[in-house]
């Protein structure tokens, strides 16, 4: 039986997509100040991502979406870099003093992180994942 035709995983799937994803976003905002964040987020939404595509047989979006995710990611990371020295004068390890009132976004610097490197890593992720579904043995490898 192909794991495609299961009628049991595409409804929990479906269903299950949305919380998923919410779970991803609740990871990323509360990275700064609690276990979790960026990366975490990034590799649960990477994986739900990846398992939709493989129960559906479906790509939700082209790479080129996935790549411009990943463009995102690092245009943040550059941003909190270089709002991070122009705030502090420190590149990164300054960033911690620079807060706000909000309890959710108490470490302004830290939450940009955390976005930037779930942008990074999503994106990574599934362009890896489809690179490694549709790469095809050419030639002999030689060392």
């Amino acid at each position: 039986m192909d794991l495609r035709h299961s009628a049991i995983l595409r409804i929990t799937v479906g269903m299950l997509f949305p919380f998923i994803v919410m779970f991803g976003f609740y990871l990323v905002s509360y990275g700064a100040n609690f276990p979790g964040g960026g990366f975490q987020a990034g590799v649960v939404f990477g994986t739900v991502v990846i398992v939709v595509e493989m129960i559906f047989n479906s790509q939700i979006f082209d790479n080129t979406f996935y790549m411009v995710i990943e463009f995102i990611g690092i245009i943040f990371l550059f941003a909190a870099l270089i709002l991070g020295f122009v705030f502090t004068g420190y590149f990164f390890s300054g960033l911690y003093g620079v807060t706000s009132a909000s309890p959710m976004f108490s470490n302004v610097f830290y939450w940009l992180l955390n976005i930037a490197i779930y942008f990074e890593v999503s994106g990574s992720l599934i362009l890896i994942y489809r690179s490694l579904i549709h790469w095809k043995y050419d030639e002999p490898y030689e060392m």
